[in-house]
This record gives C-alpha cells, structure tokens and sequence, in this order.
C-alpha cells in the first residue's frame, strides 16, 4: 500500500540538521521491553514511554513505547522488518519495502529498502539477512534522535485530562544516492512516536546542497 503526495516544485532544503548518532550509544533492546498490556490505553497512561534501541547484534534499530513497535534493519541499507501492535500482537508488516519513494525529474527512486523476497505474504526473520541493497537505491548513511518538538504550542482552554504538549521521540535517518547526477541530495525519513498513544508519524524532507536545480514530481512516503 502507498500513501502518495503528489505535486510539483523545485528542489528544496526543508529540515532536520540533527547531528549523526553510533548506533552503540542506543540502549539493547530485550524482550522484557514488550509487556503484554493488560489494560485500555484511552482509560489508564501506560507507563512505557517512546525510546529508541538497537538489537543486541547491532544489525536493527528498534523504535517502541510499550504500545506500538516498529524495527529496521540497517545493513546493507536500512528497511522495516517488524511492525507490531503490541496491545493486540498483530503484525502488521507482511513484506520488506523501500522506505520511500521520490520522483526526480520524472524519474522514480526508492529510498532504502531491501531486495530478494521472493514470498511477500509473509515474512521470516531468517531471510532477512540474505537480502541486498539495490544499486540505485538511496543509501542509509546515519540516524540521530531527538525529542519531539511540537508543531504547534498547543494551549488548552477547555476541560482536557492531559493539557501537556505531546511528549516523544523523533527518530531520523538519512540518505543519499549513489547516482553522480544526484550528489548533494539529502533525504530525511523521519518518524516521530509519542508517549502513551499507539501513534507514529512519518514524514520525509528533501535537503538539496548541490548547486543545480531539480524537480520534485512526487513524494510516497509510505510503502507496506
């Protein structure tokens, strides 16, 4: 499935100038993280908050509050493996995808991704590692993390039970191409998972630090 976002503009710089993290300074992740939860996150805040770790071989890098869970694996380049909602167990990934696609001057390129599931209904975390990067890829380069920064200040003035600014994580990761044509562009894909609501938003920004100009035809910021 794909969420798509067309339109057309010149190339841009948007965001995130977050400094590059080592994956070694995350937290491991264990299976002690995952509790089952036992009650209706509407009536009672759980206690878990939004974190990012890293699996204990360093292969993935593992975005979770306790509610929602989602894991990427970052070598040879990075693409989701495991989407899961922790409250009810489901999985909700069934084959490894890009983590994004653009159109650049009318031509398509996919932003990460893994390639060589031949079986997409499902997925085995035991083909993951035979799977390769595709040469025309954007290449994952580095991730930071951040606390979310709200976009709006948000300021109750009605009967409201939490009436504090959304609290969470911002996990980047960034890109570039392996194409001449393409040097100096930057892409960003960005998820940001709040405290105590089953909820990740992604969005994608586009940094151009080359000296050309270049058209944007469309953005797909989503592929499951």
């Amino acid at each position: 499935m794909e969420k798509r976002c067309s339109f057309s503009l010149l190339f841009i710089g948007l965001m995130v100038t977050a400094t590059a993290q080592n994956i070694n300074t995350l937290p491991v992740w264990n299976d002690q993280l995952e509790k089952s939860v036992t009650t209706d996150w509407l009536v009672q805040t759980p206690s878990s908050k939004a974190s990012v770790y890293r699996s204990a071989h360093g292969k993935d890098i593992i975005l979770s509050n306790g509610l929602v869970r989602r894991t990427f694996r970052i070598t040879p380049n990075i693409a989701c493996i495991d989407f899961k909602n922790l409250t009810s167990g489901q999985q909700l990934l069934r084959a490894v995808k890009p983590e994004a696609r653009i159109v650049i001057n009318n031509k398509r390129y996919d932003i990460g991704g893994l390639h060589g599931q031949k079986e997409n209904a499902y997925l085995l975390p035991a083909w993951v590692d035979e799977f390769v990067a595709g040469k025309e890829d954007f290449n994952y380069t580095g991730f930071s993390v951040s606390p979310i920064t709200p976009f709006l200040n948000w300021n109750s003035k009605t009967w409201a039970k939490n009436k504090k600014q959304a609290a969470g994580k911002l996990l980047s990761f960034t890109f570039v191409s392996p194409q001449p044509e393409l040097k100096g562009v930057i892409v960003h894909v960005n998820y940001e998972l709040y405290d105590g609501i089953p909820l990740i938003v992604k969005w994608i920004s586009v940094d151009n630090q080359s000296k050309g100009m270049f058209i944007l035809n469309r953005v797909v910021n989503e592929v499951l």
